[in-house]
């Protein structure tokens, strides 16, 4: 997958997420689209991120589903500071057998609490899995 620099809300300076996420480099998730009004990332399919089933591992999916959600806040509020996971609920609907693309987007905002939302699909298409969610924007100071 050839990396692809988006120009976000944020700084990018030190990752295209806004913030080094070791694990999201590891799993080669990349950065689709990253704008106030939502956020869009995709993974290939390889088999070392398979179940023993073939398909995209579940723990993948959330992976992706929490990150692109992470991501909507940071374009949402336009800063590049981390993010906390709060709560996040996850429903799966079917198997990931080929690349999966995810979108999320930020429902309700406070001043530093936003409720999110995402969905995953695969290349067709299809309804992999949705999430929803609560996160924490961190101050950047600290």
């Amino acid at each position: 997958m050839i990396p692809v620099m988006i120009t976000a809300p944020y700084d990018q300076s030190v990752s295209p997420f806004g913030v080094k996420i070791p694990f999201a480099e590891y799993l080669g998730i990349q950065l689709v689209s990253a704008v106030k009004e939502g956020a869009a990332i995709s993974i290939e399919r390889r088999p070392e991120l398979s179940n023993s089933f073939g398909a995209m591992h579940g723990g993948v999916l959330m992976t992706v589903l929490d990150l692109v959600m992470t991501v909507a806040v940071r374009a949402h509020y336009g800063v590049a500071s981390g993010v906390i996971t709060i709560d996040m609920s996850i429903g799966f609907m079917n198997p990931g057998l080929s690349a999966v693309s995810a979108e999320g987007r930020v429902l309700n905002a406070g001043k530093s609490t936003c409720f999110c939302e995402s969905e995953a699909r695969d290349e067709s298409g299809l309804l992999l899995a949705k999430a929803i969610g609560t996160f924490r924007l961190m101050d950047p100071k600290r």
